[in-house]
């Protein structure tokens, strides 16, 4: 190691880009939080932790993508 200070530019904006940013989706039959859809077959699920059964389809984003957790 050197003594010498570092030369290598310092970055003053954020990390995370504001237009990243994702939220967890609301549950389609009760509205609680979203944080994991356990699939059990072709169009069946069971969303965690309220337990309600979903269709994993339906937690996309209205853009068509699905929410990165």
């Amino acid at each position: 190691m050197s003594d010498e200070p570092d030369s290598r530019p310092v970055r003053s904006e954020p990390v995370d880009d504001p237009d990243d940013e994702w939220a967890v989706p609301d549950c389609p039959r009760c509205g609680r939080p979203v944080w994991v859809v356990t699939v059990t077959g072709p169009g069946v699920g069971t969303a965690s932790p309220c337990g309600c059964p979903v269709v994993p389809s339906s937690l996309e984003r209205e853009n068509g993508t699905e929410s990165k957790r």
